[in-house]
């Protein structure tokens, strides 16, 4: 969580303007000379809504940090002095990590460049011993969890039958990154298919060689979060290190916009702040020894009531009930091609009575950043990606993916937007869907008409070029083990999205995490895709795999899932059980 987006001024006017007169700058990219100046400071998790005023005095990083300090002396309470500019999930604590400053105030590529070489080393790696230390600490953090401790359950999936039902998923998701859509059916009788040895060998689990380029200790600077950059290509060494420009972004773990640029989408975040416009919940106990309110299952609270119409716009098959958005129930998908479109929740807030320590909060788990991950590389042409050394069981919401929230401004004379390629899709234009939920709420009559027109004219999209996290990582794969879905916080407007990282299936440690990037991406990667699955569609089973009956790739991935599962248990049984 670095210091703002990108920031290379910080600058502070005199106290009287407001309580937090702080303003930043864009990095001095060609790609954003013609962009406004983005009004509000990204500290951590927290911005600061800020003005247009003549400055008084520059100010380093360090004695921003101390105003800040100055402003809210007791930094466990730091959210109750700063405003947030957009509705995010509840901020994780901040701690900062050596080496913070520096990073933050290098103003250009190079600069940043040269600050991480001056920490790069050679460490040495034992995957297995990393692997059981990291299952531990896992399982004690649960068990220490007031939340999580007695409501979470850590497991994979033992159950055939679940396993096959979400294999199905798979399948079908593999046939789509193919292109070959009209062909998914009904999932036809598996249990006799014949596979082929060769399938077996398509264990995507990554193993690091033994010594390894650590490039940053911690990306975030968090010392909470903690997630360290490796490279492990062959031949390199600590002073041949090759540090793109894709590893120098700011890391954040929120979602933001710039309010000028973004005008009608700053004037929805403020209208939706006004109490008819906001949904929460007064849920509360009146034990005081409760840890967690069951909103889920009060049919009386205003965000389960949200939740559920959200659900019904599902088309689950085969007779499965809908995908629930609960707090620590697995989210199963059932339906075949339009997951993100189908598929969204919507989680209590901070603003709730309860506080969103309930059961109605799918963003608990992805804020409580329950896996360790990392980010490594070990193929140049492939860039950096993403992996844990845990488990992550299927349905599990890993991770938000987070960054600028771009909308209005790609349609901004003189503005050249060229990161579509890294930017994701979260709202498209006449979404009768949205429309149709807003006419349904409660909200005021303005408010409902602009949002309205939000989502009838104006597609939105996260750009994490400049600020993300490592959910920009993920790699794409032919056969990903990720599913992207919307997930609403607070109110309905585009800037109350999460884009939420939910696991499709059991992720082993060490496999790398992957979205599909879409039949076009893959399509363009034809002979080039590295993804290393069964189903690459530049693998040398690509052939018979376009071919392959949805019945077929099923059982493929089933016979996959419980290699990796019996290897796993094995691991776990002798050091645990």
């Amino acid at each position: 969580m670095h210091l703002a987006g990108l920031e290379r001024k910080l600058s502070i006017f005199s106290k009287s303007v407001c309580q937090f007169p702080i303003i930043f700058s864009r990095f001095r990219d060609k790609k954003y000379r013609n962009l406004q100046k983005r009004n509000i400071l990204r500290f951590g998790n927290f911005e600061i809504r800020t003005f247009r005023h003549k400055l008084k005095k520059m100010m380093s990083a360090e004695e921003t940090m101390e105003a800040l300090r100055e402003f809210a002396p007791q930094a466990d309470n730091m959210t109750q002095y700063l405003t947030s500019n957009v509705e995010t999930s509840q901020p994780l604590p901040f701690d900062v990590d050596h080496g913070f400053a520096e990073y933050i105030k290098a103003n250009c590529y190079d600069k940043r460049r040269s600050v991480v070489k001056n920490s790069v080393k050679e460490v040495e790696s034992d995957e297995l011993k990393q692997q059981i230390l990291a299952h531990g600490e896992m399982i004690e953090k649960i068990k220490s969890d007031p939340e999580l401790n007695s409501n979470y359950r850590f497991d994979a999936i033992y159950n055939e039958e679940k396993m096959r039902q979400i294999c199905r998923v798979l399948a079908q998701r593999t046939m789509i990154s193919q292109g070959r859509i009209v062909e998914i059916s009904t999932c036809g009788e598996d249990r006799n298919i014949k596979v082929p040895e060769s399938i077996l060998d398509y264990q995507t689990i990554y193993f690091p060689p033994e010594k390894r380029i650590q490039i940053m200790k911690n990306i975030t600077f968090n010392k909470k979060d903690v997630i360290p950059v490796y490279s492990d290509i062959a031949g390199e060494t600590v002073e041949s290190i090759s540090i793109p420009n894709s590893l120098l972004f700011d890391y954040t773990d929120v979602n933001y916009f710039n309010q000028t640029a973004e005008h009608n989408l700053a004037r929805a975040v403020k209208m939706a702040a006004e109490d008819k416009n906001t949904i929460k919940c007064s849920c509360c106990s009146s034990d005081p020894d409760k840890k967690v309110i069951r909103c889920y299952e009060n049919r009386n609270c205003p965000c389960f009531i949200m939740n559920e119409k959200l659900q019904k716009f599902q088309k689950p098959t085969n007779g499965n009930s809908p995908a629930k958005f609960t707090s620590f129930e697995p989210i199963h998908f059932t339906s075949t091609d339009r997951h993100f479109y189908q598929h969204m929740g919507f989680a209590c807030s901070e603003l709730c009575g309860c506080e969103a320590k309930c059961t109605n909060n799918v963003l608990m788990i992805p804020n409580k950043r329950l896996f360790p991950v990392e980010m490594f590389r070990s193929n140049e042409k492939l860039g950096f990606g993403v992996r844990s050394n845990v488990l992550i069981p299927a349905g599990t919401p890993v991770t938000e993916f987070v960054g600028e929230i771009i909308g209005e401004q790609i349609h901004m004379e003189n503005v050249n937007w060229n990161n579509i390629e890294y930017a994701y899709q979260v709202t498209y234009g006449e979404d009768d869907v949205m429309k149709q939920l807003v006419d349904q709420a409660t909200f005021s009559k303005n408010y409902k008409s602009l949002i309205k027109d939000l989502y009838a004219s104006i597609s939105y999209y996260l750009d994490p070029t400049v600020c993300g996290n490592y959910a920009r990582m993920a790699s794409h794969s032919c056969a990903a083990n990720m599913e992207l879905v919307r997930v609403f916080q607070k109110s309905l407007s585009p800037a109350h999205i999460h884009l939420v990282m939910v696991a499709v299936t059991d992720i082993f440690p060490g496999t790398p995490i992957t979205i599909d990037y879409g039949n076009d991406y893959a399509t363009r990667l034809e002979n080039k895709c590295q993804c290393g699955t069964f189903a690459c569609l530049n693998g040398p089973e690509s052939r018979e795999m376009k071919n392959a009956s949805h019945a077929e790739l099923t059982k493929y991935h089933q016979e996959l899932s419980q290699l990796e599962l019996k290897k796993w248990y094995k691991n776990v049984q002798v050091h645990f059980l």
